[in-house]
């Protein structure tokens, strides 16, 4: 019989607070043939104490001898990586043990035609007692389904949110995404960091459709110290707003012109926010008035997205499978 496809499993470990419960997740998961890749960019040895306590001959710990931070450690696990399919795994996050055996069934009940695979996914707290949903976390469906990869691809760029989610909560085919510039988050010129996920989502959706899976399969934990806190980051998050809509037309996205404009318009208003901030750092603002010079579009004309033409299409285009 065929054996079942590899798949890689990537944690990108940068602190070893949450990292015993993500790594035990990742090893109890129901589906056998698994590869687990730890990139170890940490400053001490816990994280490599932490694997070898675990004796698990499928879990490779590698030592980044200078400490290559956020693109560069998610770039070195994917050049690794011998899956058909790759999961990335945050270091604070966990998965429910059928998560990779289910979305793996997906890949391979629906073929080439879906180029991701995501979940719900539930946040959790320090403790990991469950969170309420917030917007980008609510179901997309009740049911599992399909949603066509253009038509999700233009709803998320006009709503502004990640419903799909983080690295952790979503799986794709390893032949489907290649390296630019040493990053898996770049479109165009631009590396994506805050909207690094939805950067890569994009770019996968616009090969194929995506399969949703209604059940929650991920566990994402909210705490303090996490990169998006830091006020450099949270600048990225806004300007990356006005950056996203104008990269993703290359991909194809957002054909319609009103569209486009309505979902820019939400980017620029960002940016001239953060500019009017009054206790910004040199580097926070730096990061605004890089995005300042960019805007030339005089009146983009901003539409109401809640109602869409896309996201008329879209709801009308994704029936249960």
């Amino acid at each position: 019989m065929t054996p079942p496809p590899l798949v890689s499993i990537l944690i990108p470990a940068y602190s070893p607070r949450f990292f015993e419960p993500c790594l035990a997740s990742a090893i109890a998961q129901t589906y056998g043939n698994v590869e687990i890749i730890v990139g170890d960019d940490s400053e001490g040895s816990d994280i490599r104490e932490l694997v070898a306590r675990r004796g698990d001959g499928r879990v490779r710990c590698l030592r980044n001898e200078a400490r290559l931070g956020f693109h560069g450690n998610f770039a070195r696990l994917f050049s690794l990586a011998a899956g058909r399919y790759v999961k990335f795994l945050n270091d604070d996050d966990v998965l429910h043990a059928t998560c990779v055996g289910k979305m793996v069934a997906a890949f391979e009940m629906l073929g080439p035609r879906i180029s991701l695979v995501a979940s719900r996914r539930r946040l959790v707290d320090e403790s990991g007692a469950e969170l309420p949903d917030t917007a980008a976390t609510r179901p997309m469906s009740a049911r599992d389904c399909t949603f066509d990869g253009r038509l999700l691809g233009n709803e998320l760029l006009l709503r502004s949110v990640n419903r799909i989610g983080e690295p952790s909560a979503a799986m794709f085919r390893r032949s489907d995404v290649v390296l630019s510039g040493n990053t898996l988050f770049r479109i165009a010129e631009q590396e994506y960091t805050c909207l690094a996920d939805l950067a890569l989502w994009l770019r996968l959706l616009a090969l194929g459709s995506m399969a949703y899976l209604a059940a929650p399969m991920s566990f994402i934990r909210i705490h303090p110290g996490q990169l998006q806190e830091s006020s450099e980051v949270a600048a990225r998050c806004m300007v990356e707003r006005f950056y996203l809509p104008r990269d993703s037309r290359g991909l194809g996205f957002l054909a319609d012109e009103a569209e486009y404009r309505s979902a820019l318009r939400i980017g620029i208003d960002l940016v001239h926010r953060g500019l009017a901030g009054t206790d910004l750092g040199s580097a926070t603002r730096a990061i605004f008035e890089q995005a300042r010079r960019q805007i030339e579009a005089p009146d983009l004309g901003a539409q109401e997205p809640s109602d869409t033409a896309a996201g008329r299409r879209l709801r009308d285009a994704a029936p249960p499978e």
